[in-house]
């Protein structure tokens, strides 16, 4: 069996050039630095990856792989994930259209049912990724629908169709931005940094990164169940660990409510009996005047 282990990417987005800028050649320069970024990081996580493998087919297929689009690019690193004793499936998940990639870590839950609603909605364009597809070319190509369906200020309404343990970013040309998210669960890593520039990186293994421990300033974790679009992070869904102090909250809440309730009947009680005895004793001092 061949050794298992995770692969790795970098996408880059650099600040975008002005207007005046791209007149002057500044979108040149741009894909000059994407390309110097991506190949900096390609060469170092290959020579890492070809140092722990132990047979040459293994190496053969986790050669990094670069996509340049205008204005940002992707290098993914892919990784071996042993299935059976004969089977791998290459990790992370990577699809690319003309003017978008997209690159996924983990599992949709409900992919069936995102494949079923995507015949419904664009009905024989459905057709053009096979049934029998593999599971990583199905989990993209239906990112990358929903994306369209609900992309441009609808991201929410993405997210809130996707069930299971994942990390992505998907890079749109057309909009020269990237879109990333990360489940509730954090079961995936996934990290970005915004750098003096302006420009924004990606990546779900910081040891990966070229250039020692200085490469390393700047990045930061993005938290489970937040996404990011653009320089923009917000909140999408609630971690499992705020999950679990609503849950302890709302459960204190409840045995809160439930003694106080109890104090109240005690006390019902307690002044019910209190003025059954005094009406008794006003009846009986009354019968006595009588």
């Amino acid at each position: 069996m061949l050794a298992s282990h995770p692969g790795s990417f970098l996408c880059y987005v650099p600040k975008n050039p002005s207007i005046f800028g791209s007149l002057l050649g500044s979108r040149a320069a741009v894909e000059q630095a994407v390309n110097e970024r991506l190949d900096r990081y390609a060469e170092a996580s290959t020579r890492r990856t070809q140092a722990a493998q132990s047979s040459v087919s293994a190496a053969a297929q986790t050669q990094a792989q670069k996509f340049v689009f205008p204005g940002g690019g992707v290098t993914v690193q892919p990784g071996i994930q042993p299935i059976t004793e004969q089977l791998v499936r290459v990790i992370p998940y990577v699809h690319n259209s003309k003017d978008a990639i997209v690159v996924f870590f983990g599992t949709l839950s409900n992919l069936q049912d995102l494949r079923a609603q995507r015949r419904n909605v664009r009905g024989a364009a459905a057709a053009a990724v096979p049934a029998d597809a593999g599971a990583g070319a199905l989990t993209t190509s239906c990112l990358l629908d929903l994306y369209k369906r609900f992309g441009n200020g609808r991201e929410l309404l993405m997210l809130s169709e996707l069930q299971g343990q994942y990390a992505f970013v998907l890079y749109d040309s057309s909009r020269k931005q990237a879109f990333a998210a990360r489940d509730p669960s954090g079961s995936e890593p996934l990290y970005f940094k915004v750098d003096e520039e302006g420009g924004v990186q990606y990546t779900n293994s910081l040891e990966q990164l070229p250039g020692g421990e200085a490469d390393r300033r700047g990045w930061r974790e993005l938290p489970p169940g937040h996404y990011m679009l653009g320089k923009s992070v917000s909140q999408f869904a609630l971690s499992l660990r705020q999950l679990e102090k609503r849950e302890k909250k709302e459960s204190l809440d409840a045995d809160a409510l439930h003694m106080m309730l109890q104090q109240e009947e005690v006390q019902q009680e307690g002044d019910g009996g209190f003025n059954a005895v005094r009406s008794l004793l006003r009846n009986r001092s009354s019968g006595a005047g009588a």
